[in-house]
Protein backbone atom coordinates (compact mmCIF):
# COMPACT_ATOMS: atom_id res chain seq x y z
CA UNK A 1 0.00 0.00 0.00
CA UNK A 2 1.06 3.60 -0.65
CA UNK A 3 2.74 5.69 2.33
CA UNK A 4 -0.10 7.88 2.00
CA UNK A 5 -2.77 5.48 2.43
CA UNK A 6 -0.79 5.06 5.94
CA UNK A 7 -0.71 8.48 6.98
CA UNK A 8 -3.60 8.77 9.28
CA UNK A 9 -3.55 13.25 9.44
CA UNK A 10 -3.77 12.89 6.10
CA UNK A 11 -6.19 10.70 5.72
CA UNK A 12 -8.31 13.18 8.03
CA UNK A 13 -7.62 16.08 5.90
CA UNK A 14 -8.58 14.32 2.73
CA UNK A 15 -11.64 13.00 4.00
CA UNK A 16 -13.00 16.23 5.55
CA UNK A 17 -12.07 17.48 2.61
CA UNK A 18 -13.54 14.94 0.07
CA UNK A 19 -16.87 15.75 2.12
CA UNK A 20 -16.84 19.25 2.10
CA UNK A 21 -16.15 19.44 -1.39
CA UNK A 22 -19.09 17.47 -2.44
CA UNK A 23 -21.35 20.01 -0.45
CA UNK A 24 -19.40 22.73 -1.92
CA UNK A 25 -20.38 21.32 -5.62
CA UNK A 26 -24.26 21.42 -3.91
CA UNK A 27 -23.72 24.72 -3.80
CA UNK A 28 -22.14 25.64 -6.98
CA UNK A 29 -25.06 24.49 -8.59
CA UNK A 30 -27.87 25.76 -6.05
CA UNK A 31 -26.41 29.32 -5.22
CA UNK A 32 -27.18 30.69 -8.45
CA UNK A 33 -29.96 28.52 -9.33
CA UNK A 34 -31.56 30.71 -6.21
CA UNK A 35 -30.48 33.76 -7.70
CA UNK A 36 -32.13 32.15 -11.37
CA UNK A 37 -35.09 30.66 -10.14
CA UNK A 38 -35.98 31.98 -6.75
CA UNK A 39 -34.77 35.60 -7.26
CA UNK A 40 -35.49 36.08 -11.11
CA UNK A 41 -31.87 37.77 -11.73
CA UNK A 42 -30.83 38.99 -14.99
CA UNK A 43 -27.58 38.37 -16.30
CA UNK A 44 -26.05 40.91 -14.59
CA UNK A 45 -26.81 40.15 -11.50
CA UNK A 46 -25.49 36.70 -12.14
CA UNK A 47 -22.25 38.58 -12.75
CA UNK A 48 -22.45 40.46 -9.44
CA UNK A 49 -22.98 37.07 -7.59
CA UNK A 50 -19.94 36.00 -9.05
CA UNK A 51 -17.79 38.75 -8.38
CA UNK A 52 -19.10 38.57 -5.37
CA UNK A 53 -17.49 35.25 -4.16
CA UNK A 54 -14.64 35.63 -5.48
CA UNK A 55 -13.72 39.38 -4.70
CA UNK A 56 -11.96 38.51 -0.98
CA UNK A 57 -9.47 36.69 -3.50
CA UNK A 58 -8.26 40.53 -4.65
CA UNK A 59 -9.04 42.11 -1.05
CA UNK A 60 -7.73 39.41 1.26
CA UNK A 61 -5.47 36.84 -0.09
CA UNK A 62 -1.72 38.69 -0.07
CA UNK A 63 -2.21 39.29 3.90
CA UNK A 64 -3.66 35.87 4.66
CA UNK A 65 -0.23 34.30 3.01
CA UNK A 66 1.63 36.49 5.43
CA UNK A 67 -0.36 36.18 8.31
CA UNK A 68 -0.30 32.23 7.93
CA UNK A 69 3.39 32.05 7.12
CA UNK A 70 3.47 33.53 10.72
CA UNK A 71 0.92 31.54 12.28
CA UNK A 72 -0.50 27.82 12.22
CA UNK A 73 -2.24 26.93 9.50
CA UNK A 74 -4.33 23.59 10.61
CA UNK A 75 -6.66 26.24 13.12
CA UNK A 76 -7.09 28.66 10.29
CA UNK A 77 -8.29 25.81 8.41
CA UNK A 78 -11.05 24.93 11.03
CA UNK A 79 -12.14 28.31 11.69
CA UNK A 80 -12.64 28.93 8.03
CA UNK A 81 -14.83 25.88 8.06
CA UNK A 82 -17.25 26.35 10.74
CA UNK A 83 -17.83 30.37 9.62
CA UNK A 84 -19.05 29.29 6.29
CA UNK A 85 -21.17 26.56 7.82
CA UNK A 86 -22.77 29.49 9.67
CA UNK A 87 -22.93 31.79 6.79
CA UNK A 88 -24.84 29.00 4.27
CA UNK A 89 -27.14 28.25 6.51
CA UNK A 90 -28.13 31.54 6.89
CA UNK A 91 -29.39 31.11 3.30
CA UNK A 92 -32.24 28.65 3.75
CA UNK A 93 -33.27 30.29 7.15
CA UNK A 94 -33.99 33.66 5.36
CA UNK A 95 -36.06 32.24 2.35
CA UNK A 96 -37.80 30.30 4.57
CA UNK A 97 -38.43 33.75 6.35
CA UNK A 98 -39.27 35.14 3.38
CA UNK A 99 -36.28 37.43 3.64
CA UNK A 100 -34.22 36.68 0.84
CA UNK A 101 -33.25 39.35 -1.66
CA UNK A 102 -29.97 39.15 -4.16
CA UNK A 103 -28.52 42.27 -1.64
CA UNK A 104 -28.32 39.33 1.15
CA UNK A 105 -27.59 36.73 -1.39
CA UNK A 106 -24.57 38.96 -2.43
CA UNK A 107 -23.70 39.44 1.10
CA UNK A 108 -23.17 36.24 2.17
CA UNK A 109 -21.17 35.40 -0.64
CA UNK A 110 -19.12 37.90 -0.17
CA UNK A 111 -18.47 36.81 3.52
CA UNK A 112 -18.21 33.31 2.24
CA UNK A 113 -15.81 33.88 -0.28
CA UNK A 114 -14.21 35.79 2.47
CA UNK A 115 -13.49 32.87 4.46
CA UNK A 116 -12.87 30.58 1.19
CA UNK A 117 -9.81 32.91 0.19
CA UNK A 118 -8.34 32.26 3.86
CA UNK A 119 -8.88 28.34 3.80
CA UNK A 120 -7.42 28.40 0.15
CA UNK A 121 -4.33 29.43 0.75
CA UNK A 122 -4.12 27.74 4.42
CA UNK A 123 -4.81 24.24 2.60
CA UNK A 124 -2.18 24.56 -0.05
CA UNK A 125 0.25 25.86 2.51
CA UNK A 126 0.03 23.32 4.95
CA UNK A 127 0.39 20.25 2.66
CA UNK A 128 3.98 20.21 2.34
CA UNK A 129 4.11 19.99 5.98
CA UNK A 130 1.94 17.34 6.19
CA UNK A 131 3.10 15.21 3.88
CA UNK A 132 6.69 14.04 2.69
CA UNK A 133 8.15 15.93 -0.37
CA UNK A 134 8.63 12.56 -2.34
CA UNK A 135 4.82 12.11 -2.34
CA UNK A 136 3.77 15.73 -2.94
CA UNK A 137 2.35 15.39 -6.11
CA UNK A 138 0.30 11.65 -5.43
CA UNK A 139 -1.04 13.86 -2.69
CA UNK A 140 -2.25 17.12 -4.51
CA UNK A 141 -3.52 14.35 -7.53
CA UNK A 142 -5.56 12.19 -4.65
CA UNK A 143 -7.05 16.26 -3.45
CA UNK A 144 -7.65 16.52 -7.12
CA UNK A 145 -9.62 13.28 -7.04
CA UNK A 146 -11.16 14.32 -4.21
CA UNK A 147 -12.43 17.37 -6.62
CA UNK A 148 -13.43 15.05 -9.29
CA UNK A 149 -15.28 13.16 -7.54
CA UNK A 150 -17.83 15.84 -5.51
CA UNK A 151 -17.79 16.89 -8.82
CA UNK A 152 -19.02 13.87 -10.14
CA UNK A 153 -21.74 13.30 -7.45
CA UNK A 154 -22.42 16.94 -6.13
CA UNK A 155 -23.84 18.29 -9.19
CA UNK A 156 -26.56 15.30 -9.15
CA UNK A 157 -27.62 15.44 -5.88
CA UNK A 158 -28.11 19.55 -5.97
CA UNK A 159 -30.51 19.08 -8.75
CA UNK A 160 -32.43 16.79 -7.53
CA UNK A 161 -32.11 18.66 -3.98
CA UNK A 162 -33.21 21.55 -6.01
CA UNK A 163 -36.01 19.91 -7.61
CA UNK A 164 -37.37 18.34 -4.42
CA UNK A 165 -36.96 20.73 -2.09
CA UNK A 166 -36.18 23.96 -4.19
CA UNK A 167 -32.30 25.70 -4.51
CA UNK A 168 -32.22 27.72 -0.83
CA UNK A 169 -32.99 25.17 1.14
CA UNK A 170 -30.53 22.07 -0.46
CA UNK A 171 -27.89 24.63 0.75
CA UNK A 172 -28.30 23.04 3.69
CA UNK A 173 -26.43 19.95 3.06
CA UNK A 174 -23.27 21.85 2.63
CA UNK A 175 -23.59 24.09 5.58
CA UNK A 176 -23.75 20.38 7.31
CA UNK A 177 -20.66 18.98 5.03
CA UNK A 178 -18.73 22.35 5.78
CA UNK A 179 -19.26 20.76 10.02
CA UNK A 180 -17.90 17.69 9.31
CA UNK A 181 -14.92 18.99 7.57
CA UNK A 182 -13.86 20.79 10.48
CA UNK A 183 -14.09 18.20 13.03
CA UNK A 184 -11.92 16.22 10.42
CA UNK A 185 -9.29 19.00 10.51
CA UNK A 186 -9.30 19.51 14.24
CA UNK A 187 -8.65 15.76 14.92
CA UNK A 188 -5.50 16.05 13.04
CA UNK A 189 -2.59 15.10 15.42
CA UNK A 190 0.44 16.69 13.11
CA UNK A 191 2.38 19.25 14.64
CA UNK A 192 2.78 22.28 12.57
CA UNK A 193 6.71 23.20 12.46
CA UNK A 194 7.00 26.78 14.44
CA UNK A 195 6.57 29.68 12.44
CA UNK A 196 9.26 32.30 12.57
CA UNK A 197 9.12 34.43 15.87
CA UNK A 198 7.59 37.90 15.06
CA UNK A 199 10.68 39.75 15.93
CA UNK A 200 12.76 38.47 13.15
CA UNK A 201 9.80 39.07 10.71
CA UNK A 202 9.92 42.10 8.87
CA UNK A 203 6.94 44.12 8.12
CA UNK A 204 3.48 42.88 6.07
CA UNK A 205 3.61 45.29 3.48
CA UNK A 206 7.59 43.63 3.10
CA UNK A 207 6.48 40.53 3.32
CA UNK A 208 3.96 40.60 0.68
CA UNK A 209 6.60 42.76 -1.69
CA UNK A 210 8.65 39.45 -1.30
CA UNK A 211 6.43 37.04 -2.27
CA UNK A 212 5.06 39.27 -4.94
CA UNK A 213 9.04 39.55 -6.62
CA UNK A 214 9.90 36.05 -5.70
CA UNK A 215 6.59 34.67 -8.00
CA UNK A 216 7.62 37.67 -10.95
CA UNK A 217 11.10 36.69 -11.31
CA UNK A 218 11.00 32.91 -11.42
CA UNK A 219 11.26 32.05 -15.21
CA UNK A 220 8.06 29.92 -15.05
CA UNK A 221 6.28 30.95 -12.21
CA UNK A 222 5.83 33.87 -13.99
CA UNK A 223 4.31 32.26 -17.01
CA UNK A 224 2.50 29.99 -14.86
CA UNK A 225 0.89 33.06 -12.87
CA UNK A 226 0.06 34.82 -16.44
CA UNK A 227 -1.39 32.14 -18.25
CA UNK A 228 -4.06 30.92 -15.58
CA UNK A 229 -4.77 34.34 -14.74
CA UNK A 230 -5.65 35.03 -18.43
CA UNK A 231 -7.62 31.43 -18.23
CA UNK A 232 -9.30 31.98 -15.18
CA UNK A 233 -10.91 35.65 -16.48
CA UNK A 234 -12.32 33.87 -19.64
CA UNK A 235 -13.19 30.83 -18.21
CA UNK A 236 -15.28 32.65 -15.84
CA UNK A 237 -17.28 34.29 -18.36
CA UNK A 238 -18.45 30.74 -19.64
CA UNK A 239 -19.02 29.63 -16.45
CA UNK A 240 -20.63 32.98 -15.19
CA UNK A 241 -23.80 32.01 -17.83
CA UNK A 242 -24.10 28.59 -18.59
CA UNK A 243 -26.61 27.78 -16.27
CA UNK A 244 -28.70 31.13 -17.32
CA UNK A 245 -27.63 29.06 -21.00
CA UNK A 246 -29.31 26.21 -19.80
CA UNK A 247 -32.24 26.81 -17.67
CA UNK A 248 -33.52 30.15 -20.16
CA UNK A 249 -32.42 29.32 -23.65
CA UNK A 250 -32.04 25.07 -23.67
CA UNK A 251 -34.55 24.39 -21.64
CA UNK A 252 -33.08 22.00 -19.41
CA UNK A 253 -34.76 21.16 -16.07
CA UNK A 254 -32.34 21.33 -12.88
CA UNK A 255 -31.96 17.89 -12.28
CA UNK A 256 -30.89 17.43 -15.73
CA UNK A 257 -28.19 20.41 -15.55
CA UNK A 258 -27.30 18.37 -12.37
CA UNK A 259 -26.86 15.57 -13.96
CA UNK A 260 -24.88 16.88 -16.89
CA UNK A 261 -22.51 18.71 -14.70
CA UNK A 262 -22.01 14.95 -12.68
CA UNK A 263 -20.63 12.88 -16.23
CA UNK A 264 -18.97 15.89 -17.89
CA UNK A 265 -16.77 15.98 -14.06
CA UNK A 266 -16.53 12.74 -14.63
CA UNK A 267 -13.30 14.13 -17.32
CA UNK A 268 -11.78 15.82 -14.12
CA UNK A 269 -11.63 12.41 -12.38
CA UNK A 270 -10.19 10.53 -15.13
CA UNK A 271 -7.50 13.48 -15.57
CA UNK A 272 -6.47 13.29 -11.58
CA UNK A 273 -5.78 9.54 -12.18
CA UNK A 274 -4.08 10.28 -15.38
CA UNK A 275 -1.90 13.37 -14.78
CA UNK A 276 0.94 11.67 -13.15
CA UNK A 277 1.58 9.48 -16.43
CA UNK A 278 0.74 12.48 -18.58
CA UNK A 279 3.94 14.45 -16.46
CA UNK A 280 6.41 11.05 -17.12
CA UNK A 281 5.53 11.25 -20.66
CA UNK A 282 5.23 14.48 -21.91
CA UNK A 283 7.33 16.18 -19.41
CA UNK A 284 5.84 18.71 -16.86
CA UNK A 285 6.07 22.25 -19.19
CA UNK A 286 4.37 19.76 -22.41
CA UNK A 287 1.82 18.45 -19.55
CA UNK A 288 1.06 21.61 -18.68
CA UNK A 289 0.62 23.57 -22.06
CA UNK A 290 -1.32 20.77 -23.58
CA UNK A 291 -3.82 20.81 -20.67
CA UNK A 292 -4.58 24.15 -21.40
CA UNK A 293 -4.99 24.32 -25.06
CA UNK A 294 -7.11 21.37 -24.59
CA UNK A 295 -9.18 22.84 -21.97
CA UNK A 296 -10.04 25.77 -23.78
CA UNK A 297 -10.81 24.11 -27.18
CA UNK A 298 -13.40 22.38 -25.16
CA UNK A 299 -15.48 24.82 -23.77
CA UNK A 300 -16.44 25.68 -26.97
CA UNK A 301 -18.97 23.03 -27.03
CA UNK A 302 -21.22 24.97 -24.24
CA UNK A 303 -22.00 27.43 -26.53
CA UNK A 304 -22.50 24.70 -29.49
CA UNK A 305 -25.08 23.09 -27.77
CA UNK A 306 -28.47 23.35 -29.25
CA UNK A 307 -31.40 21.41 -30.48
CA UNK A 308 -33.71 18.63 -28.17
CA UNK A 309 -32.71 18.81 -24.71
CA UNK A 310 -30.94 15.16 -25.30
CA UNK A 311 -29.15 16.25 -27.86
CA UNK A 312 -27.93 19.78 -25.98
CA UNK A 313 -27.09 18.25 -22.86
CA UNK A 314 -24.90 15.33 -25.16
CA UNK A 315 -22.94 18.23 -26.36
CA UNK A 316 -22.81 20.14 -23.59
CA UNK A 317 -21.87 16.83 -21.54
CA UNK A 318 -18.78 16.06 -23.51
CA UNK A 319 -17.54 19.36 -23.74
CA UNK A 320 -17.36 19.39 -20.23
CA UNK A 321 -15.61 15.89 -19.74
CA UNK A 322 -12.83 17.17 -22.01
CA UNK A 323 -12.18 20.64 -20.12
CA UNK A 324 -12.46 19.00 -16.93
CA UNK A 325 -9.95 16.05 -18.04
CA UNK A 326 -7.57 18.73 -19.09
CA UNK A 327 -7.66 21.11 -16.45
CA UNK A 328 -7.39 18.82 -13.90
CA UNK A 329 -3.94 17.60 -15.23
CA UNK A 330 -3.11 21.19 -15.36
CA UNK A 331 -3.91 21.40 -11.92
CA UNK A 332 -2.01 18.42 -10.29
CA UNK A 333 1.28 20.01 -11.96
CA UNK A 334 0.68 23.25 -11.45
CA UNK A 335 0.11 23.14 -7.44
CA UNK A 336 3.39 20.45 -7.81
CA UNK A 337 5.84 23.05 -9.53
CA UNK A 338 4.94 25.59 -6.97
CA UNK A 339 5.34 22.94 -4.45
CA UNK A 340 8.85 22.00 -5.56
CA UNK A 341 10.40 25.55 -6.46
CA UNK A 342 8.92 27.96 -4.18
CA UNK A 343 11.14 27.32 -0.28
CA UNK A 344 8.87 26.50 2.60
CA UNK A 345 9.26 30.18 4.37
CA UNK A 346 8.24 31.67 1.15
CA UNK A 347 5.41 29.08 0.21
CA UNK A 348 2.14 31.05 1.91
CA UNK A 349 3.58 34.24 0.34
CA UNK A 350 3.86 32.87 -3.09
CA UNK A 351 0.61 30.71 -2.85
CA UNK A 352 -0.80 33.70 -1.92
CA UNK A 353 0.41 35.68 -4.68
CA UNK A 354 -0.41 33.35 -7.12
CA UNK A 355 -3.99 33.18 -6.36
CA UNK A 356 -3.95 36.68 -5.28
CA UNK A 357 -3.33 37.40 -9.66
CA UNK A 358 -5.29 34.07 -10.66
CA UNK A 359 -8.70 34.22 -8.69
CA UNK A 360 -8.37 37.82 -8.71
CA UNK A 361 -9.33 38.10 -12.75
CA UNK A 362 -12.49 35.72 -11.70
CA UNK A 363 -14.47 38.35 -10.14
CA UNK A 364 -13.80 40.48 -12.99
CA UNK A 365 -14.87 37.65 -15.55
CA UNK A 366 -17.94 37.30 -13.71
CA UNK A 367 -18.47 40.94 -14.25
CA UNK A 368 -17.32 40.47 -17.71
CA UNK A 369 -19.38 37.69 -18.47
CA UNK A 370 -22.76 39.27 -16.81
CA UNK A 371 -22.08 42.10 -19.27
CA UNK A 372 -21.67 40.40 -22.47
CA UNK A 373 -24.60 38.08 -21.64
CA UNK A 374 -26.36 41.11 -21.16
CA UNK A 375 -25.32 43.09 -24.56
CA UNK A 376 -24.35 40.24 -26.64
CA UNK A 377 -26.65 37.76 -25.88
CA UNK A 378 -25.97 34.68 -23.66
CA UNK A 379 -24.75 32.10 -26.62
CA UNK A 380 -22.71 34.74 -28.42
CA UNK A 381 -20.83 35.97 -24.97
CA UNK A 382 -19.88 32.49 -24.16
CA UNK A 383 -18.24 31.39 -27.81
CA UNK A 384 -16.33 34.93 -27.94
CA UNK A 385 -14.96 33.90 -24.45
CA UNK A 386 -13.40 30.58 -25.65
CA UNK A 387 -12.28 32.33 -28.91
CA UNK A 388 -9.83 34.19 -26.56
CA UNK A 389 -9.29 31.68 -24.61
CA UNK A 390 -7.73 29.66 -26.73
CA UNK A 391 -5.45 32.57 -28.20
CA UNK A 392 -4.06 32.54 -24.92
CA UNK A 393 -3.19 29.44 -24.11
CA UNK A 394 -1.53 29.19 -27.57
CA UNK A 395 0.43 32.21 -26.36
CA UNK A 396 1.49 29.92 -23.34
CA UNK A 397 2.51 27.26 -25.12
CA UNK A 398 5.53 29.56 -26.24
CA UNK A 399 6.73 30.45 -22.90
CA UNK A 400 9.14 29.39 -20.21
CA UNK A 401 7.03 27.36 -19.04
CA UNK A 402 8.42 24.60 -21.38
CA UNK A 403 11.48 24.08 -19.07
CA UNK A 404 9.59 23.00 -15.86
CA UNK A 405 11.11 19.70 -16.22
CA UNK A 406 14.19 21.04 -14.95
CA UNK A 407 12.94 21.41 -11.87
CA UNK A 408 12.72 17.89 -11.36
CA UNK A 409 15.85 16.62 -13.08
CA UNK A 410 14.65 15.10 -15.64
CA UNK A 411 11.22 14.14 -17.17
CA UNK A 412 10.63 10.85 -16.04
CA UNK A 413 11.51 11.93 -12.87
CA UNK A 414 8.92 14.72 -13.44
CA UNK A 415 6.40 12.89 -11.24
CA UNK A 416 6.59 10.52 -8.76
CA UNK A 417 5.19 6.84 -8.87
CA UNK A 418 2.63 6.04 -5.98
Amino acid sequence: MSGLWRHGDFLKLWGGETISQFGAQITVLALPLTAIITLRATPEQLGVLTAMQFAPVLLITLFAGVWLDGHRKRPALTVANLGRAALLGLIPLLYLADLLSMPLLYAIAFLTGLLTAVFDVAYVVYLPSLVPKDQLVPANARLEATYSIASIGGPGVGGLLVQWLSAPISIVANAVTYLVAALSVAAIRHREPPPAPPADRPSTWAEIKEGVASTLRDARLRPLLLGSAWFNLFEQVILTLYLLYGVRELHLSTSLLGVILGIGSVGALAGSIVADRAGRVLGVGRALIWSMIVSAAALGLVPAATGSPLVAGAVMTAGLFVYGLALAVFNVHSLSLRGVLVPPELLGRVTATYRFFVFGTIPLGGLLGGALGGMLGVRTAMAAAVAVLVAGSVAFAFSRIRSADEVFGTKEASCSVD
